[in-house]
């Protein structure tokens, strides 16, 4: 059976309601803005996500075109704009890039993980074409979560299926902060893993090749060919920042499949990670055909020997349900007490529809519910100051509800999630369920809203 037979809507995440694309570009100022926006807070979120050019209320949830949404906050209120990522004629070459948007290098990338990054200027009507040949990242695959390091500008990425589709080759490498590649090495996996998150720390890399597995033989029209094969087992990689490929160190994975990875750190001669792990990958068949789960997602700690020697380890976290997790991201790579996730609240089935805070080390939480109706997206964390204390700053998250007939951008003090938005732009348009993105301050917030 294959993957696009399976429907997505026998998963339960048919592209109805707010998975359904929209079709208008727009652009809207002077935005209503209900409460009070924090006057620091000037910048553009920019939000990624598969948005079909032409509605398919089967297709799968990943297979859209890319489309960014914008909204930008300043003093002199709030604007959003959205538009496709990639020409409709340019998608053969350059890939949906419907996953997350970075900037890097002065450049704003949209990248998904089977092609290379796409070179976005969110002012235009779409991409500009391929990175600059001079970063050297090629037309291989780039991963959609690439690791920027707080402590030296970099940013670490790596590409799975390397040497072509359904290749078993991974590379790694490192761009510098002006955009040049600096380090390159590949990687010989046991298997074609869809390696969706990567773990960094200052002097490490961990790779989670979990037993997600592409063959050619059972690709389709839909171009999936990925299925869970358990019986594989799953590995994880441990390299070293800046070494070769061929001194990797491999360990047996704990049993389960992570799209995202919280955070990473190494402590006490271990490298730990806490993700969010499923007792399989919901979205895809099984290797035998049948159809996949959709069980619940937990969160977890697992941790390595940085010296190779021993086994993975396996901690429980606090119970929650949720994915989409980030963290403050100025100490990223050291060890976090709180991350934020789009969340479930107890005891309520369907989507994510609210926004929480996790204390990973208390196992104390904060949470607001929009409704069981609502959908929320990946809550994006902004620093109060460039130097503020560690998790002192706002969330923000576009959320959705059939009664408001559009979408509203919720700002959250994130030490007091629960009290609800201090802000809440109502937006032009429903903005459709989506992946990732990030918050760029603005360089000049006296100069208003660009």
């Amino acid at each position: 059976m294959s993957l696009h037979s399976l429907r997505c809507k026998e998963f339960g995440v048919a592209m109805t309601e707010n998975r359904m694309s929209v079709t208008r570009e727009l652009t809207g100022e002077g935005l209503e803005i209900r409460g009070r926006l924090p006057p620091g807070l000037c910048g553009t979120l920019y939000r990624n996500g598969p948005n079909p050019r032409v509605p398919d209320g089967d297709a799968h949830w990943f297979l859209g075109e890319g489309m960014v949404h914008a909204v930008t906050l300043g003093p002199g209120g709030a604007s959003y704009r959205n538009r496709w990522v990639v020409p409709a004629g340019q998608v053969r070459l350059l890939g949906k890039a419907n996953t997350n948007i970075i900037r890097h290098g002065g450049r704003m990338m949209a990248l998904e993980e089977a092609h290379a990054p796409v070179m976005f200027d969110p002012s235009s009507p779409g991409a500009t074409g391929p990175m600059p040949t001079a970063w050297h990242v090629g037309m291989a695959p780039f991963t959609a979560h690439p690791k920027h390091d707080p402590r030296t500008g970099e940013l670490v990425f790596f590409g799975y299926a390397a040497d072509g589709p359904w290749s078993n080759v991974i590379r790694c490498g490192t761009l510098a902060p002006s955009g040049r590649l600096t380090w390159e090495t590949r990687i010989r996996a046991p298997f074609c893993s869809m390696i969706h998150d990567m773990a960094v720390t200052p002097d490490h890399v961990l790779l989670p090749v979990l037993a997600l597995v592409g063959r050619a033989d059972r690709t389709d029209r839909s171009g999936f060919g990925f299925a869970w094969q358990p019986e594989l087992g799953g590995r994880l990689a441990l390299l070293r920042r800046g070494g070769d490929g061929r001194e990797v160190r491999w360990f047996d994975a704990p049993p389960g499949y992570a799209f995202h990875i919280v955070n990473a750190w190494e402590e006490g001669g271990r490298l730990f990670l806490d993700l969010l792990v499923y007792d399989e990958p919901p979205l895809f068949p099984r290797g035998d055909g049948g159809h996949g789960s959709c069980g619940s997602v937990r969160p977890q700690r697992w941790s390595v020997p940085l010296d190779g020697r021993g086994e993975a380890r396996v901690a429980g976290l606090p119970d929650v349900t949720g994915e989409f997790p980030r963290i403050d991201e100025r100490f990223a790579g050291s060890r976090h007490t709180r991350f934020y996730l789009a969340s479930r609240a107890p005891g309520r089935a369907g989507g994510f529809h609210a926004i929480t805070r996790m204390d990973a080390e208390s196992g104390q939480g904060d949470q607001f519910d929009f409704g069981t109706d609502a959908s929320v997206s990946e809550p994006v964390f902004v620093p109060r100051a460039p130097d503020a204390a560690r998790d002192e700053g706002w969330l923000l998250a576009v959320a959705w509800r059939p009664d408001w007939r559009t979408s509203r951008l919720a700002v959250f003090d994130a030490g007091h999630i629960a009290d609800g938005p201090v802000a809440s732009v109502i937006l032009p348009q429903r903005v459709p369920d989506g992946f990732h993105g990030n918050f760029i301050p603005d360089a000049h917030p006296g100069r208003g809203i660009a």
